[in-house]
This record gives C-alpha cells, sequence and structure tokens, in this order.
C-alpha cells in the first residue's frame, strides 16, 4: 500500500478554513488560509485533479495503476448549498455530450453517493405527492408560479388517488411551469414568501426558504424546490444514492462521496453557473418517495466494515464504498485496485510497518488484505470498483 496526495476544490460555497474537514486533511501538505473555502478533497484519477503517490518521483496515481480510475471518491464540506441539479444516464449523456460538449464535457453517466460525516443536509427525490398537495394549497406564491389550474388538476389527481402516471404528468407540468417562470415573477412571489416564512419561525422548512434565499438573493427559482423535494437531514453514517435523473441538491455538513468519473451535471437553480432548464424537466425521475426511500443503508460484512454497494438496489457498478470503524481489525482483499482515507485515528498497519494518522491516505493494491491496529477507534473509508 501506498500513501497518497488527493487534491483540494476550493469551490465557494465551501467551509471556510479551519472550520472544513477538507481543510484539515489539506493542512498536512500545506498551511491553511482562514479566509479560503476549502470545499472537496479528491481522490483518483480525475484529469481536473490527479491524486499523486507520496513517493520520490511524485507518481501519479494513474500512471503507477496505468489506467483510469472509473470513480472519483472525495471529501465534502459544505457551507452553502449547491445547485438543484440532476444527472443524466450513459445514453442521454452521449446526448447532451454530442449536442453541447461545453457544458457537458463527456459521455459518461455519474451516479453519486453521499455518506454523512456530520449532519448533512439535502433536498433529494420528490416528495410523497400528499404533501405536495398541501403546499401548493397553502401557498399563494406557489399558485401563481406553477398556475392555479394546474395546482387544482394535481391536487384533484391526489384526492381522487387517478393512475400513477396522471399524477406524474400533472406534477412535470406544475414543476416546468414553476422554473419556467419569468425573473419579474418569481423575483416578486420570493419577496411575498419570505413575508409568509417570517410568521413560521417555528417551521423548518419557513426558515430553510429564509436561509437559502440569504445565500442565493435578487429572487432564485431555486428556492420553491424545496416544497417539492424531500428536506433530509442525515445522521453521521447514514447515505443516499444519487441514480440518473433523481433531483438532489446538498445543503449543509461535511460527507463522503463516491460517483463516477463524469463532470456532467444538469442545473436549473441556487447557482450562478450554467443552467439548462428544459433539459432538468424533460429527464427528471418524477416518481415520489419518502425520506426513508431516499436513505440507503449499507450492509455489515464484517465486524470492522459496513458496505455501501449501489449494486445492492440499481445497475450501478462504478464504485462501491466501506467503512471501517474499531480498535483493531482486518480490511479484506479484494480484487482491484482500492483507496482509502483515514477520517478519525492514528496507529499503525500491516504489523507496525505503515504509520497512519487522520488524514492520510492510502492506494491499496489488488488482492492485498492490510489488517490495523489504532490508539483509539478508526473511521476510515475506502473505494473500489469491480470494472
Amino acid at each position: 500500500m501506498h500513501p497518497v496526495r488527493g487534491v483540494v476544490q476550493p469551490y465557494a460555497w465551501g467551509m471556510i478554513g479551519a472550520s472544513s474537514l477538507v481543510a484539515q486533511l489539506a493542512s498536512k501538505f500545506a498551511s491553511v488560509d482562514s479566509t479560503q473555502p476549502y470545499a472537496e478533497y479528491w481522490m483518483g484519477t480525475h484529469p481536473k485533479g490527479e491524486s499523486y503517490l507520496l513517493d520520490d518521483k511524485q507518481t501519479s496515481v494513474k500512471a503507477y495503476l496505468q489506467r483510469d480510475l472509473p470513480f472519483l471518491f472525495k471529501v465534502l464540506s459544505v457551507e452553502t448549498a449547491l445547485s438543484i441539479q440532476a444527472h443524466p444516464n450513459k445514453e442521454h449523456a452521449k446526448i447532451l455530450h454530442k449536442q453541447n460538449p461545453k457544458e457537458y464535457p463527456d459521455d459518461n453517466h455519474k451516479p453519486e453517493m453521499a455518506i454523512a460525516l456530520t449532519k448533512f443536509e439535502c433536498l433529494c427525490a420528490f416528495r410523497p405527492y400528499e404533501e405536495i398537495k398541501q403546499f401548493i394549497e397553502k401557498y399563494e406564491q406557489l399558485q401563481i408560479l406553477c398556475g392555479k389550474k394546474n395546482c387544482e388538476e394535481f391536487s384533484q389527481s391526489v384526492s381522487s388517488q387517478a393512475e400513477l402516471s396522471i399524477q406524474e404528468s400533472l406534477l412535470k407540468k406544475l414543476y416546468s411551469n414553476l422554473m419556467q417562470s419569468s425573473p419579474t415573477i418569481i423575483s416578486q412571489c420570493v419577496d411575498a414568501h419570505l413575508q409568509v416564512v417570517q410568521s413560521e419561525t417555528t417551521n423548518d422548512l419557513s426558515c430553510l426558504f429564509a436561509r437559502l434565499n440569504k445565500q442565493y438573493p435578487g429572487g432564485d427559482v431555486g428556492l420553491f424546490s424545496i416544497y417539492f423535494f424531500n428536506y433530509i437531514t442525515l445522521n453521521a453514517g447514514e447515505a443516499i444514492l444519487l441514480k440518473a435523473n433523481i433531483p438532489h441538491a446538498y445543503l449543509h455538513g461535511q460527507c463522503i462521496e463516491c460517483m463516477a468519473c463524469s463532470d456532467n451535471v444538469v442545473r436549473a437553480g441556487l447557482t450562478p453557473k450554467f443552467k439548462d432548464i428544459p433539459t432538468l424537466i424533460d429527464m427528471l425521475d418524477y416518481q415520489p418517495l419518502t425520506i426513508q426511500q431516499t436513505k440507503f443503508p449499507g450492509k455489515k460484512i464484517s465486524e470492522n466494515i459496513t458496505e455501501f454497494d449501489p449494486r445492492q438496489i440499481s445497475s450501478i457498478d462504478d464504485f462501491i464504498v466501506q467503512e471501517i470503524r474499531g480498535k483493531t481489525g482486518c480490511i479484506n482483499a479484494i480484487d482491484q485496485p482500492s483507496l482509502m482515507i483515514i477520517v478519525q485515528g492514528q496507529g499503525v498497519m500491516n504489523d507496525g510497518k505503515v504509520q497512519f494518522n487522520e488524514a492520510s491516505v492510502f492506494l491499496i493494491e489488488k488482492q492485498t488484505a492490510v489488517d490495523f491496529k489504532s490508539d483509539n477507534n478508526i473511521l476510515a473509508y475506502r473505494a473500489y470498483s469491480v470494472l
């Protein structure tokens, strides 16, 4: 196994200075700027942020393995909300890349998994339709933006328990009207809704609307998505799996993330970046999910290891993530190279031959088992792929 150095991405939404776990990882190799955002720590072979072995030659992981890894492994420290977004499936990614290679720079899909390291807030998937119905009946601003007639038709379909395909079609019409409303009307509705939520200070969504408005002032249409998507707070160790076309947005907290190696993101709100609202509206999965249904439970495979394998519930085979805990134990050998990051703990591996501490990252070669002994309970994550 080989020590590895990852790459920091200082995106504006990242946590500032030493409050960021990403900054703590970066501090192993450079001083931390107390004024700079530290958003993501990349581990892998992505061309925008390759990892390197900590050897005399500073060999890249790609050069050492003589191949690209099919996944990108990350730590995220999120201070302000990321965009309302979704990722295309493989077939759609090829079309988008051909049509607009500037904004969709490759032809790969981009499924993602996030495992919370702290309390982690996010939006994920469309809510149960009854909840959406209650919101559009309650708030006049949603009726204005979505269209009063559309709201009435959707509410009636939910009340009468119409076929799911009918309800989905009406929801698509609602969300399309909302997201494609004129900027003037959106801004007016945001201002009016802020007056409403000021009287609902004990309501989590009202507080969230006000907070997101401070982060994205000026009438961002993405603010109203909180009434359509599940608002979730993951506890440390809980995970979500983001398959193709599932709408989502990370809001606040720190997490481990693993994704297929791609840059294809279709955005529509809470961002100054390129928005492709028509594409997003057309591609989204409008299936309703409960908060519990959005969560992705890991499977205990040994005393020390919980494994998050997307193949349990999907066809995603680009990555698998293991969570490793305990004071002593063994990390199983696999038939592919893997990357491992130590989040908490210090000690030794391989009968004392390798020392580790918080922020250590290792490339573990294929068919290599690793034993560890920690001075305190270790928390580590390992990513690999069967591809």
